[in-house]
């Protein structure tokens, strides 16, 4: 660990699972399992997560808990019991690889623009934990509220979430926005209703334009989620069935029920029953599926006519872009693609992994959303032996078996519903026996990113029908000027 920490360095993460109580600290893993440390174990943690309070090498953290104890490490079991201390922090997640900082600004976060419609549901109260989760997604948010909605969240604690003011009448004094529902449902790629109280979604099966929720989700083109929540009774009532079906009849997304609680009741005399709305997380996976299915796949904003705007910039400017392939990356082309090999480059962006495939010996083709991208790739070097073509995963329509597939970064982009089908795409063009090398970034990274992380147990659900696990490895994604932390994965094709 001590050159690997030395290389990339180390840092606190930003979410640590710990308390401090006497000669005692209990550091805690995302799963709830965890340490509980004592004595000198404990004080030495604690020093080293105030440390790691900024970026820092393994020998720093060592010179610096040198300078702390007053005198220098004599044995090498010393060191030992520090780097012990910090693997199992890291493995806990309190640790995590440092990442140098971006330069030239905020990153660009690109997502679809949600309107999020709050009723007077009584879990309007989660609707801050939906919006901060749209937004780590990387979605743009703007709230409407109907005066109901109002009694059980205060606006104050949205509008910081969001920066910007919620829309809850019809009409305004402000004249720049005498019409605001007509202004957010041109705007929107997607309005969810959530909570979906009994009233609104009646106002909406009977065109009742008389609230502003109703009236933006009757007057937008873009997709509508409703999800319900309610007392059961009033959710099994005939009139709210006959507006769900007749909702679902007019093209609108109805997200179905969970079992949840009654707060009219006593705490003590509550039972599940089925009316309530599903819980923040779920309701985004299915907002993401409703938006996939919309625009093929692909989270609003990441359409060939966004990709292609990106790739107008400098190539130092593209955040994932290298000059070089990936160490990991190459090692792994050398050891599993046979010599001569049909390989498929996945997103290829400005072709810097079609290209070293192609200088030593392979057929390849290389494709990527953004035509921009592959003519910028095919002019850097115009007699490599590449076939460059403008293809969607989601959608391909490339023909022939691959002896390898490699994708760098592409599958961590896309919707639950676009991993979906770029896996029935990875299956179809690969050969059996043939490798794919999938690289994504991992959890920090892709939290940070408005990305999806994929760990060994979520590439085999989505992939593992299909294909065989042959071997998956910490690795890193470098750019211009960092280094994220990513997973390498190394999968073999089932035979048919």
């Amino acid at each position: 660990m001590g050159a690997d920490s030395d290389r990339v360095g180390l840092r606190r993460a930003a979410l640590v699972r710990s308390y401090d109580a006497g000669e005692t600290t209990v550091v805690l893993g995302e799963g709830g399992d965890g340490r509980a440390l004592g004595g000198d174990s404990a004080r030495l943690a604690r020093a080293v997560l105030e440390l790691l309070e900024q970026p820092r090498s393994m020998t720093e953290l060592v010179t610096l808990l040198e300078h702390r104890a007053g005198a220098p490490l004599q044995s090498p079991e010393q060191r030992q019991v520090i780097e012990s201390l910090v693997g199992i922090l890291r493995e806990l997640g309190a640790i995590e690889p440092a990442i140098a900082p971006r330069r030239g600004g905020a990153p660009h976060k690109p997502g679809a623009r949600v309107v999020l419609g709050l009723t007077g549901a009584v879990a309007t109260m989660h609707a801050p934990a939906l919006v901060q989760a749209l937004l780590e997604r990387g979605h743009h948010v703007r709230v409407a509220a109907t005066a109901e909605a109002l009694r059980w969240v205060r606006p104050e604690s949205l509008e910081v979430l969001t920066h910007r003011p919620v829309a809850s009448q019809l009409w305004t004094e402000d004249r720049k926005h005498l019409v605001p529902h007509i202004e957010l449902a041109r705007w929107a790629d997607a309005v969810l209703v959530y909570p979906a109280s009994a009233t609104t979604l009646g106002r909406i099966a009977h065109g009742d334009y008389s609230s502003i929720v109703s009236a933006i989700a009757l007057t937008t083109t873009a997709p509508v989620m409703l999800a319900p929540s309610m007392n059961a009774a009033m959710y099994a009532s005939a009139a709210v069935q006959r507006n769900l079906a007749q909702l679902v009849d007019d093209g609108m997304h109805v997200v179905r029920p969970t079992l949840g609680i009654e707060v009219a009741d006593a705490p003590d005399a509550r039972t599940p029953t089925l009316g309530a709305a599903p819980p923040p997380k779920v309701v985004l996976q299915l907002l993401e599926t409703m938006l996939a299915q919309a625009h093929g796949g692909r989270v609003a904003g990441h359409g060939p006519e966004d990709w292609d705007a990106m790739y107008r910039r400098a190539a130092e400017a593209l955040p994932w872009h290298s000059d070089r392939v990936d160490d990991d990356l190459a090692a792994a082309i050398a050891t599993h693609v046979p010599a001569g090999a049909a390989v498929l480059d996945v997103g290829t962006g400005l072709g810097t992994l079609a290209r070293h495939c192609a200088a030593a010996g392979h057929r390849v083709v290389a494709t990527d959303l953004s035509a921009v991208a592959l003519e910028r790739a095919a002019a850097i070097d115009p007699d490599a032996a590449v076939v460059w073509l403008q293809d969607d995963v989601t959608d391909s329509h490339v023909r022939g078996r691959f002896d390898a597939i490699v994708d760098r970064g592409c599958l961590h982009l896309l919707t639950h519903e676009g991993a979906r089908r770029h896996a029935a795409s990875m299956a179809r063009l690969l050969r059996p026996g043939g490798v794919l090398l999938l690289k994504t970034f991992g959890a920090q990274a892709a939290a940070t990113r408005g990305t999806t992380a994929y760990d060994r147990a979520e590439v085999l659900a989505l992939l593992g029908d299909a294909f065989a696990l042959h071997d998956d490895r910490a690795s890193t994604m470098p750019g211009p000027d960092q280094e994220p932390p990513a997973h390498l994965f190394v999968l073999r094709r089932r035979e048919a």
